[in-house]
């Protein structure tokens, strides 16, 4: 069960991204517009909480994601982090011990996965920029136990092995792992099973479940698929 206390909360969230007029604007003076794409919401997501963020293409799901990840900047509003504020806060060392803390599952597994990269090198390589390992046998046991929780057994017959070699689920998987290796407090997954088949996608749903239930890890599920939401979320969010 999540506790409750918030580990995350935004606050008058607002991202605006401006739109470039065209010549016969600019000669007559016209203000440049704005895309709104989220104005104005308020979320909180307690620890070890799944909390499901719903709404349509287009409604501002996947900007609030890379809002709380730091891979996009608010406009308005604030990003408070265990009761800290984070929202100004740039710079990959100023952010480094948050995304030890935060970490991000992208949609589309294949596009997240570089092909020149083995599974190995894929999950290692937030422990690497992260600086959490001090030595070769450290990072192989954190890739290993990485692998091991996202469901790819035995961890060591993947690690050499490329992401066209995988199955979709298994990319996703290891997705997941790179995620997991940080051992974070969040996870925000953008729509983590939607490009996959049903059959895998109890499988992956499952593994998440079950990553909360043994971390007490925070969850942002992000998604377009309202009976998806109810299946796995203990409260859901709507943006509209």
């Amino acid at each position: 069960m999540p506790d409750t206390a918030d580990i995350l909360r935004l606050e008058s969230m607002q991202v605006h991204f401006p739109i470039q007029g065209g010549l016969f604007d600019r000669v007559l003076g016209r203000p440049a517009g704005a895309v709104r794409a989220v104005d104005g919401i308020d979320l909180n997501i307690g620890r070890g909480e799944i909390v499901a963020l719903v709404g349509e293409s287009g409604s501002g799901k996947t900007t609030v994601g890379r809002v709380i990840t730091k891979l996009a900047q608010p406009t308005g509003g604030r990003l408070l982090f265990e009761g800290e504020d984070m929202t100004s806060v740039r710079g990959s060392s100023a952010l480094r011990p948050y995304r030890h803390r935060v970490q991000m599952i992208f949609q589309d597994a294949y596009q997240a996965l570089n092909p020149r990269h083995t599974v190995f090198d894929v999950v290692a390589e937030p422990l690497r920029s992260l600086r959490l390992v001090d030595n070769a046998s450290q990072l192989a046991d954190r890739v290993s136990e990485a692998l091991a929780a996202a469901g790819l057994n035995p961890p060591g017959d993947f690690f050499a092995r490329f992401p066209h070699e995988l199955s979709g689920g298994q990319r996703q998987r290891v997705v997941i792992a790179g995620a997991l290796a940080v051992r974070p407090e969040l996870i925000v997954a953008d729509e983590p099973v939607s490009m996959l088949d049903v059959s895998i996608r109890a499988q992956i749903l499952q593994v998440l479940v079950d990553l909360r239930d043994k971390h007490n890890m925070a969850l942002l599920f992000i998604t377009h698929d309202l009976p998806l939401a109810w299946s796995i979320a203990d409260r859901i969010a709507v943006l509209y």
